[in-house]
Order: structure tokens, then sequence, then C-alpha cells
């Protein structure tokens, strides 16, 4: 683990703009086990907003200039819509409701969530493993075929399959969503989204994993070193 988890309430200046440029985008199911839906790329691709928020990550890791301006690192960062429709499942679950499957980010060194709908006992949640196994890889299939609305899906062996594998964690520290808060966190720490939607609500969030960080140093091995 080369990165702390952080929280940055306000994030941005004009909340407001990112939000109506977020709604202006088409959004689209690709393929992948998450649930809800992404924004087009090709809406995206270069767009000088997403330079201009991952700058502002990176400057929070390395606040320095001099490592700041010293780091190259690359990207997929994109705005997300997930409906209650699209985790309902998770919701009516009477073991563990409202709890989304424990996960790692396998290729990203570094996590970061910014929250663009407000919602109660909504946000993110960071967990450690209860065996020293590499617990964190569940049935994916079974997830692809629910978050995709494939007809015909075994809900009992979902339930059964969810329960038991998040039952192999213990919870470390819950970020509650609001409105223009940040949070991030080391693509390696096991992690699972907190749902609280009722129907018709939807969450908006802007995602960006951060695939490579070719930095002078990193801050959890530096702090080792003391």
């Amino acid at each position: 683990m080369n990165y702390p988890s952080l929280q940055v309430n306000n994030f941005f200046e004009n909340p407001d703009y990112i939000r109506d440029y977020a709604e202006s985008l088409t959004y689209v199911k690709p393929e992948g086990d998450y649930p809800g839906l992404r924004a087009k790329s090709t809406e995206q691709n270069g767009h000088f907003l997403f330079q201009d928020i991952n700058f502002k990550i990176i400057r929070l890791l390395y606040p320095d200039y001099t490592a700041y301006s010293s780091i190259l690192w690359n990207t997929s960062s994109s705005f997300q819509k997930i409906k209650y429709e699209d985790i309902e499942a998770h919701m009516l679950n009477k073991k563990y409701p409202g709890k989304g499957w424990v996960h790692n980010d396998h290729e990203s060194k570094f996590t970061a969530i910014i929250y663009l709908s407000n919602h109660e006992n909504c946000g993110t949640a960071l967990y450690s493993q209860k065996s020293s196994f590499n617990t964190t890889r569940c049935n994916s299939q079974l997830k692809n075929d629910y978050y995709a609305k494939k007809p015909n899906v075994d809900m009992d062996e979902y339930y059964k399959q969810f329960n038991d594998h998040y039952s192999k964690f213990k919870l470390d520290c819950v970020f509650n969503s609001a409105y223009n808060k940040l949070i991030g966190f080391d693509g390696s720490t096991p992690h699972g989204a907190l749902f609280n939607l009722k129907p018709g609500e939807e969450r908006l969030m802007y995602i960006s994993f951060f695939y490579d960080i070719n930095a002078p140093y990193y801050p959890i091995p530096e702090m080792r070193r003391t």
C-alpha cells in the first residue's frame, strides 16, 4: 500500500457547474462488474475538465510543488450514475441491506471518488480481510449478469454468494457521501459502496482510477522510514 485514505469536503469551487456538465453527457452501460451507467467515453475524452480535476487530486497527494511538477501519471476517469433499480437486490438484502460488493481496484494505484448528489446513509466503506488469504475475489459472472440486468439471474444464489463474500471482511471506515465531497484511497484497499436509494432516486459521482503514478516518493513508504 502506497497511499493513505483521505476525505476533502467542498472539493470544487463551483460544483454546480461540474454537476450540470455531467448531466449534459450521454450515459451508457459498458461491460464491467459494477452497477449503473457511465458517461460515454467519446464525449469525455480529452476534455480539459478531467485534466484539471486529476491535477487537483494529485496535488492532494503531493502538495510540494517540486515533487508535484515532476510526477507522471495516467488515469481513466468518468462520471457514473446509479439508480435504485440498478442495485435493488442490495437494498432488499435482508442480511446486509444497502451493502455493495467488497472488492479491490486491482489495476488502480489510487482511486478517487467525488460525490455529485446528496443522499443520507450512502457512501463508501473501507474494509480489511478477516483472513490473511485473498478473499476479495468472487463470482464476477454472477455480478456481471445482475448488473447487466440479464434475465433469469438466480437471485437466491446471488444473495448466498454475496452474503458469504461480505462475511469475510470487517468494517474499517465509512465515508458518508455528501455533495461535492472527494474521497480517495489506495486501489489495493478492499472497499464497497453503501446504498440508501429509494425507487426513482439516482446517485451521481465522478470516479478517477490512477493506473500509474511515477513519483519521486510514495507517502506510506516514506512514513515508514521514520
